[in-house]
């Protein structure tokens, strides 16, 4: 696989010349650019905006130093943060190079109340002056630190850059053009850092530095040291430090960041059957190393997709692929990226790729998710049909790629708003990640202890369903599981007002997903392929039952008939508080003979209120509560909430009126 990530970013930049300056942007916050001369006097002062310093609020791309920012930050900052200890140890300055110094304005909690500096609690409003003043304490204590590791910085910077001796610099493969210019800009940098106070002070006065805050930085290059000379000094020691841990190297040969994990932080995390050179299994060549550095930056700067799809031998698609997801002006979905690129290629699949799905956070590139896939089947023809009947939707729905039956499984994994108590589904952009119901876009949402056992579940499954175009992840079992907890989620959220269950679509819409799209999901066609059928079949039978024209003669047409009569006895229910959380007592009965007690016991309740209705309900309910078979009821669980849910065959009007209804 890292062979073909390798091969993809090497084909991808050869193929678009121009791919590694896509989405590059500076950070946010303030650039200035000093120069010294050789006789170390700083010649750019008083600094001008647009000329000497430029200031970058993350918005304006038509800042006047665009372009030297890119170029000067690219020959200074830092590969990781672990590698800025090398510079400062205690990592407070950013920069990685002798001819920059950068830094933000961040402090956690701990150097905030040690440094006297407020935060404010929730409920506190600041005034504009008290937070002027903290805001300013805050610079003013950055700036002192940053001045306490200067020095550390400076001896440290310039080891690393030109080595501790001439000799030194000489074994390293300098050309001689920088033999020549590093005697002759010694000076200058040297004088750069002895007039550092000068220049913060030079800086300070400007408007743009007292909005500073956070996590903005103050990026000050030494710009008199030409940036292709930066350059060559910076790539030196990118190419030497481009590997995790020297002491990991072996024969030239190291490891990268971010797809190793070390056995001895995570050792169930290791091979266990490959052979190992100090407990890793893998490394790479510097030049490798350095491609997928490229490659990590593509991926950080959002120029790639996630997942990214890198397909084997077929370059042209791939290409094809990155131009489709940047050349949209909003950010676009996975989905809506493969409905472009199908709609536009005619291709039917993607035969033998690999599928990459990462998160960026704060600590750097996380691989959820590496695979390799045979093959991508894309188009499906699949029909939702509206066994139950809801108002306002069409008989039927056509499910014409994976992504769609995403969307329907995503209805099975809801969230319920705490003041409107609508649900909104969470399952996609959520496939990977621990204890997602703590996140921000949770607050004020309610999610059950059903719905978030069965998301933890299978979200894994469906990933590997949708994405990976892997029709055995998930099996008729696992979806009746699915979404009989969906179901059991909306049950007990339901609120009755107004003769009116609040979860009267919701149900519904699951029993019909439930049904329509089972035989997805039946791999070893165990169930034959009438699945989709069933319901209609079962109203049909119902309807014959309450006719007295056949008689219930299956399992499912047992639980389906016993459904209907719940479903009836419920709606007679004098409770002021209908809500389906009535039909748990039925649902928690493990054999059809408990089934028919508490049928009959609730029939006893109200009998007297059967009326015009009597001859229908009778010929049903002396169906159902007669059947001898005493079967396990949960695999018929999914029949029996049908029979709830679907239109009730009792209340069916006939040509001519039953006489006997009337006796």
């Amino acid at each position: 696989m890292i062979r073909e990530i390798i091969n993809f970013t090497e084909n991808l930049i050869e193929d678009i010349p121009d791919i590694m300056q896509w989405k590059v942007q500076p950070s946010k916050g303030l650039h200035v650019f000093i120069e010294i001369d050789e006789k170390g006097q700083w010649i750019n002062h008083p600094l001008q905006k647009g000329i000497d310093f430029d200031y970058y609020d993350g918005k304006n791309i038509e800042i006047k130093l665009w372009d030297d920012c890119m170029k000067f930050i690219e020959v200074s900052d830092y590969i990781t943060m672990d590698k800025v200890g090398k510079f400062d140890k205690k990592k407070k300055i950013h920069s990685c190079s002798p001819f920059a110094v950068a830094f933000n304005f961040n402090f956690n909690d701990e150097d905030k109340r040690n440094l006297g500096i407020r935060k404010w609690g929730k409920g506190e409003k600041p005034t504009a002056e008290q937070k002027k003043e903290n805001e300013a304490l805050i610079r003013l204590k950055r700036i002192e630190i940053i001045k306490s590791r200067l020095n550390d910085y400076k001896k440290n910077a310039k080891l690393m850059f030109f080595g501790d001796n001439t000799q030194k610099k000489k074994q390293q493969n300098l050309s001689d053009i920088l033999q020549k210019q590093t005697f002759k800009f010694d000076a200058v940098i040297e004088a750069f850092y002895s007039q550092f106070d000068k220049i913060i002070e030079e800086i300070q006065k400007t408007d743009e530095y007292q909005v500073l805050i956070d996590k903005d930085y103050l990026r000050i290059y030494l710009k008199s040291v030409s940036y292709e000379v930066q350059r060559e000094y910076y790539f030196k020691y990118f190419r030497n430090e481009i590997f995790n841990d020297e002491k990991l190297t072996v024969n030239e040969l190291g490891v990268v960041g971010f797809k190793n994990t070390f056995a001895n932080k995570k050792p169930f995390l290791q091979h266990k059957t490959s052979s190992l050179i100090k407990g890793i299994n893998q490394r790479l060549s510097r030049e490798d190393a350095l491609v997928l550095n490229k490659f990590e930056k593509l991926i950080k700067r959002k120029v790639l997709p996630n997942p990214l799809p890198i397909i084997v031998d077929k370059r042209e698609l791939n290409k094809e692929i990155v131009k489709i997801f940047n050349d949209e002006k909003e950010p676009i979905t996975y989905r809506q990226l493969l409905i472009k690129l199908f709609q536009k290629t005619n291709e039917k699949y993607f035969p033998d790729y690999y599928l990459f799905n990462y998160t960026n956070s704060k600590d750097g590139l996380i691989i959820n998710d590496l695979d390799f896939v045979p093959s991508f089947h894309f188009y499906l023809n699949e029909i939702i049909n509206n066994y139950t009947e809801l108002s306002g939707k069409p008989s039927s729905k056509t499910i014409s790629n994976l992504f769609e039956v995403e969307s329907e499984l995503n209805d099975l994994f809801v969230k319920y708003n705490n003041n409107t108590g609508k649900a909104h589904g969470f399952l996609m952009g959520n496939y990977f990640g621990d204890k997602i119901e703590s996140q921000k876009s949770f607050k004020g949402w309610t999610v059950t202890k059903e719905t978030l056992s069965s998301f933890y579940k299978y979200r894994e499954s469906i990933y590997d369903f949708i994405y990976k175009s892997r029709r055995q992840s998930i099996t008729c079992g696992m979806f009746d599981d699915m979404v009989y907890s969906a179901i059991l989620s909306d049950i007990n959220m339901d609120e009755y007002k107004n003769e009116r269950h609040s979860m009267f679509y919701p149900v519904r819409e699951k029993i019909n997903i439930w049904f329509s799209i089972y035989n997805l999901f039946n791999n070893n066609n165990l169930i034959g392929n009438d699945m989709a059928s069933k319901v209609t079949e079962l109203i049909s039978k119902m309807s014959s039952v309450a006719k007295g024209e056949t008689n219930l003669e299956t399992p499912e047409d047992f639980a389906f008939g016993a459904g209907q009569i719940v479903s009836y006895l419920i709606d007679r229910s004098a409770s002021s508080n209908k809500t389906y959380a009535m039909l748990e007592p039925y649902l928690q009965k493990n054999k059809s003979n408990q089934l028919q007690d508490a049928i009959a016991q609730t029939i006893a309740i109200y009998k007297h209120d059967i009326g015009v209705y009597k001859g229908k309900f009778e010929r049903l309910a002396s169906q159902v509560l007669t059947d001898e078979s005493n079967i396990e009821m949960k695999p018929l669980l999914k029949y029996f909430l049908a029979g709830c849910f679907c239109p009730c065959v009792v209340y069916e009007k006939t040509e001519k009126t039953e006489n006997e209804n009337n006796n």
